[in-house]
């Protein structure tokens, strides 16, 4: 016969953690799918349009520079001084529709410009709080005088596509700068019209 001491040892060893029982089970979550896209293997930044672009621009920069006036303009002021050939006295917000830039932009490059006396800003008659930019005669020359080497830059640029293929090119970059405008921070508007009309009277010109 067991004692009261012996039982209550029996009782303790039973009670012992780990003794006689099944491991408990332990429940791992399966790791969730990734909804990340993954690149392609062989993907490299050649694949992205937008950086394409990019470097294309950084090369027609590079063109135009070494062409016209010794670095001396951009392409932007010159673009600009060449809208105020063909359009004299139109203001600040009208040349950001022409050139697709916005204010801050525009007023810095009129600035730089009219620094140099190539270009004059007279208050509005009709709405003194607008001025009205013109080209002076300096900037009129500076136009004319390096308006055949812009040409050429543009050609060179362009200059490893057959003819065939220089159409197709610019007809393709007409689509995706219309298509794409309203995305932009200022939309491109040419001589105050919608950009599809411009783009198609320009793609006609081209087929001619």
């Amino acid at each position: 016969m067991l004692s009261k001491s012996t039982g209550a040892l029996q009782a303790k060893a039973v009670r012992k953690p780990g003794l006689g029982r099944p491991p408990a089970l332990v429940v791992v979550p399966a790791p969730k799918k990734s909804t990340s896209v993954v690149a392609p293997k062989n993907h490299t930044i050649w694949d992205r349009p937008g950086y394409l672009v990019r470097r294309l621009h950084q090369i027609h920069v590079a063109m135009f520079s070494a062409r016209v006036a010794d670095g001396q303009v951009t392409p932007v002021q010159f673009g600009l001084l060449s809208i105020l050939m063909s359009r004299p006295g139109i203001d600040q917000a009208t040349i950001g529709a022409e050139l697709g830039l916005d204010p801050a932009n525009v007023a810095e490059i009129l600035r730089r410009l009219e620094d140099r006396q190539l270009l004059t800003r007279v208050v509005d008659p009709l709405n003194r709080r607008r001025k009205l930019c013109l080209a002076t005669a300096a900037g009129k020359k500076f136009v004319q005088r390096y308006q055949r080497d812009m040409q050429l830059s543009q050609e060179q640029l362009l200059s490893p596509l057959n003819p065939t293929d220089r159409k197709i090119f610019m007809d393709l970059l007409g689509r995706l700068v219309e298509g794409n405008n309203e995305s932009g921070r200022t939309s491109l508007r040419p001589g105050g019209e919608a950009l599809k009309a411009r783009v198609r009277q320009a793609s006609r010109q081209s087929s001619s």
